[in-house]
């Protein structure tokens, strides 16, 4: 596949990783601190969760709540969010280069680097939540 720009972002591509399935990589370097990718989030209403928690949507969901962590997700209450964007197909590292940031008001979700990514990296974030795989 072709690198592509998100909006004003770092060109990027997508691709296949063995033991991962599909992710993210950067084609050219990325300073630390650089927006990624802010995109707008499908709210799944608290009401929805016990349709969609047991199937494949809960392993792209990220909790819409303030003051609240990934791994309240398990707890099955509360808003679950769906990203619009490349960012649900970020894979998890307990060591990520990627950070999100939830905005509320807005209902978008927002990736920035952590620290310098290099051309042919995977981008990846840290899914605050015990991880339903083995990571490794």
């Amino acid at each position: 596949m072709d690198a592509f720009v998100v909006a004003d972002g770092p060109p990027l591509k997508v691709q296949y990783f063995p033991k991962k399935g599909r992710g993210i990589v950067a084609t050219s370097f990325i300073p630390e601190d650089t927006l990624i990718e802010r995109c707008p989030v499908l709210i799944i209403p608290p009401e929805h969760r016990h349709r969609t928690d047991p199937s494949i949507i809960f392993t792209y969901v990220f909790m819409w709540e303030p003051h609240t962590t990934e791994q309240d997700l398990y707890k099955g209450t509360g808003r679950a969010a769906i990203a619009l964007g490349l960012t649900s197909l970020l894979n998890h590292s307990y060591t990520p280069n990627l950070r999100f940031i939830r905005h509320f008001d807005e209902l978008e979700l927002e990736i920035r680097s952590v620290r310098c990514v290099d051309p042919g990296e995977e981008l990846t974030i840290d899914y605050q939540m015990r991880l339903w795989f083995d990571p490794s």
